[in-house]
């Protein structure tokens, strides 16, 4: 049974979930299997804002990354710390602004891998494009196409994962399968970055403890 009323969205008490009808606005929340879901009923909706959302990223992003690009440029080696902050930025913006009202409406393992896609398109493609905005004149192209792109990853991923869940179909083999295989290359990739930092470390401090005079 449901936690709210489709209809009128009012919470619904455990008990009034049992009930055939809804306490507040009297239409069914039981019945046949063709009865509507609160997402059947609002998914148009909230598809049309989530596509004006990523249209209004995408108007006023664009003309921020120029400028941001071409700061960085100027800051060189200091452009580099800019890269993960722009990253997370544009990351909260579009999962509070963008994706969050329709990923309310996902089953918890879809809400999982949409958020989890985002993270590693970000740490995969965003950190190193943002990063490379330090490049001059060729770091705002590449900073403006890893814009545009993770906005388009994150939004279109996130409509197709809700037209999905309208249409009550399960994910799909890729899905799992590209999920899998993300999270398994980026924990190989963090335990050779270990590896190699201790090593530099360990080398580093045996090559002063070589040349230290006796």
């Amino acid at each position: 049974m449901p936690a709210r009323c489709p209809w009128c969205l009012e919470p619904l008490s455990r008990s009034q979930r049992l009930l055939p009808e809804c306490p507040f606005c009297e239409r069914p929340l039981a019945g046949p299997s063709g009865e509507p879901t609160e997402l059947g009923l609002r998914y148009h909706s909230i598809e049309a804002r989530q596509q004006k959302r990523a249209r209004e990223v995408l108007t006023w992003g664009v003309p921020a990354i120029v400028v941001l690009a071409a700061t960085a440029s100027l800051l060189h080696v200091g452009g580099l710390v800019l890269a993960p902050l722009v990253a997370a930025v544009h990351l909260i913006v579009l999962r509070f602004y963008v994706v969050r009202e329709g990923r309310r409406y996902l089953g918890p393992i879809r809400r999982l891998f949409t958020r989890w896609s985002a993270r590693f398109a970000f740490l995969w493609l965003g950190l190193p494009g943002y990063a490379s905005m330090v490049v001059p004149l060729a770091g705002v192209v590449v900073g403006i196409a890893t814009f545009v792109v993770l906005t388009e990853v994150v939004h279109v991923y996130g409509a197709w994962s809700l037209e999905r869940e309208h249409a009550r179909q399960p994910l799909l083999g890729w899905e799992k399968a590209l999920m899998a295989t993300a999270g398994a290359v980026t924990v190989v990739a963090v335990a050779v970055a270990v590896v190699v930092v201790v090593v530099i470390g360990w080398s580093t401090m045996a090559l002063v403890d070589w040349l230290r005079p006796d």
